[in-house]
């Protein structure tokens, strides 16, 4: 659908108006709130042709970047020859891009960008001036964090994921949820704080990463560089306030990659629930696939399908007739989601994988070792809570959850290792005189997964539990883990208190903080909450005011962060500008 421009459509810009608060507000309080109204049917549509423009952007990280810009840094220190393309583009020239594409909107708002050695950008206000010299960090600064980088598109879109489309009162688009669409709120912010003359003790800056659905390493570059606000507040996540999220446990397992498998790769990351998968057969006839899936549990039926393929030119198969006769191809539909919000999401990776553990098409000794894979693949992605694996555990924050999100070919043979930060992360030979397997002709998976464990968890311990459980399945390695401790600050701290009350003064409400297995940029920083811009999950608040969260007849999991057709209402944005300017204030009198 073509997009419909906001001009077009005044009566979706709203926010929630001024008379709409309770008694809850001060007398000042509403009159801000009743200027910002103003200001932002004001600046509504450049909120949308902004955010188009940042949308076109496919902003993935590649902390790959971050070794060579290290290495060039230091030769050039050293006196030697920088190799790397740009020293200062340690997360990838997609984000180093999008940095670019911001800092110029950024000046043409009037705010004067900072760029952090590449890890960040940023811009601030004190005193009601934006000037590139203020002070970083420290006592005097309140930080809005949020992040430029996305998650890849993935399958299942229905709709351009690297163009901003317009229906109705939602946009979709990669990013415009998670977080570019709350990244532009926090400058509006800034611009609301600086053009309407709101006075503030605190400097607020605005601070935007570009590595943090990977490994966060912006963040960690940029207080490598700077120091922490004296409070921060993450505009990644759900409102009202969280206060704590689970630890984030990532791991590469491996299986053997047999037959049809040595090609296969599905999903787009560890921490998003792949929606499809597909397998090419090759050496499998139509006329055996139709009879297993007509054999195959009645759970398979609507959720796998199989058409024949071009003639299949890998010649992995070793038979002389590849590539001269067509190939079966099987595809499983799952339903795509976040990592940390599993409900109503199917993996399509469990799907496929149950299908020819279960379905008999891999019967027979010829198909042994197949068969061997596809139910490690079944058990480890259908282990959705950690019990398959020696790692389920739940407390007051909820169960661990795991996710087998990304499975790919591992192209490192005997005598090839790889050299991290190298071209193109391209297989080096160890050793010049070892004979080498071709590149392409891989002998494991790597099985991307990610778990998310309760606040009172042990990374050590649930690093014992998966090892003794992966030892025992046959085939399978652990190949590398990572461990984010659990995050908490206490929810009766002055900052979360105000914060609370900020929002249930603004949509006259009774929400608690809460903590979440999603992970922010919280965890690493000293003081700091995450507190929305999502009502994703808060549909009752968004309708209350009358802006549903999501499109009518769309679940929980459909259109989210990380899911295909990611979407947001426009004016729910607009609103959550307003609660921070209104929040901002508070704070800034507590703190």
């Amino acid at each position: 659908m073509s997009a419909v421009g906001l001009a077009e459509m005044p009566e979706m810009t709203k926010t929630v108006r001024s008379e709409d608060h309770g008694a809850h507000l001060s007398a000042d309080e509403r009159a801000l709130m009743a200027k910002a109204d103003v200001w932002l049917d004001a600046h509504a549509e450049e909120f949308e042709e902004t955010l188009s423009r940042w949308v076109a952007v496919p902003s993935i990280c590649d902390d790959r970047y971050a070794g060579i810009a290290g290495a060039a840094i230091a030769a050039g220190d050293a006196g030697g020859e920088a190799e790397c393309p740009s020293a200062s583009t340690p997360l990838g020239p997609a984000v180093a891009q999008m940095f670019d594409t911001a800092a110029a909107d950024m000046r043409a708002m009037g705010l004067q960008p900072s760029d952090h050695a590449g890890y960040a950008l940023s811009a601030a206000v004190e005193d009601g001036e934006s000037r590139a010299d203020l002070p970083v960090g420290g006592d005097d600064e309140i930080a809005l964090i949020s992040h430029l980088d996305v998650v890849p598109a993935g399958d299942g879109w229905t709709r351009a994921p690297f163009r901003l489309t317009r229906e109705g009162e939602f946009v979709f688009g990669r990013g415009v949820q998670d977080c570019k669409g709350p990244s532009l709120v926090n400058l509006f912010v800034l611009r609301m704080l600086r053009e309407l003359h709101v006075p503030m003790r605190h400097r607020v800056r605005a601070l935007m990463g570009g590595g943090e659905e990977t490994c966060m390493n912006d963040l960690r570059g940029y207080l490598r560089h700077e120091r922490a606000a004296k409070f921060s507040v993450v505009t990644d996540g759900p409102f009202p306030v969280n206060y704590g999220q689970k630890g984030i446990l990532q791991m590469v397992l491996s299986v053997p990659a047999p037959g049809i498998w040595r090609h296969f790769a599905a999903g787009s990351a560890a921490n998003a629930v792949p929606g499809e998968a597909s397998i090419l057969l090759s050496g499998f006839a139509a006329g055996q696939v139709e009879a297993a899936l007509a054999a195959a549990p009645a759970r398979y039926r609507n959720v796998i399908r199989w058409e024949l393929s071009a003639a299949d030119d890998s010649g992995y198969n070793g038979s002389d007739t590849a590539g001269k006769a067509p190939s079966v191809t099987l595809h499983a539909q799952g339903v795509a989601g976040h990592a940390a919000f599993q409900a109503g999401t199917v993996n399509a990776i469990m799907l496929l994988a149950g299908f020819l553990s279960e379905s008999g098409l891999l019967s027979g000794a010829d198909h042994a070792a197949e068969l061997a894979t596809a139910r490690a693949l079944f058990a480890i992605a259908k282990s959705t809570d950690g019990r398959g694996l020696g790692i389920a555990c739940a407390d007051e924050s909820g169960p661990l959850t795991f996710n087998l999100g990304k499975v790919e070919p591992d192209k490192v043979e005997p005598g090839l290792t790889k050299i991290e930060g190298g071209e193109d992360g391209a297989a080096q030979p160890e050793d010049a005189g070892q004979s080498q397997c071709p590149v392409g002709s891989p002998s494991r998976l790597l099985l991307h997964c990610d778990s998310r464990y309760p606040v009172s968890g042990s990374g050590a311990e649930l690093e014992a539990g998966l090892r003794a459980a992966v030892d025992a399945m046959p085939g399978v390695r652990v190949e590398s883990l990572h461990d984010e401790p659990a995050y908490r600050i206490d929810p009766n701290s002055a900052a979360c208190v105000t914060l609370s009350r900020a929002f249930n003064d603004f949509f006259d409400a009774d929400k608690r903080p809460f903590t979440m297995g999603g992970g922010t940029h919280s965890r690493l920083l000293p003081q700091s909450v995450t507190f929305g811009a999502d009502f994703w999950y808060m549909d009752d608040i968004a309708r209350k005011v009358g802006r549903p969260g999501k499109p009518d007849g769309m679940s929980a999991d459909e259109g989210g962060a990380h899911s295909a057709d990611e979407c947001v209402n426009l004016r729910n944005l607009l609103t959550a500008a307003k609660l921070y300017l209104l929040a901002l204030t508070r704070l800034d009198r507590v703190l």
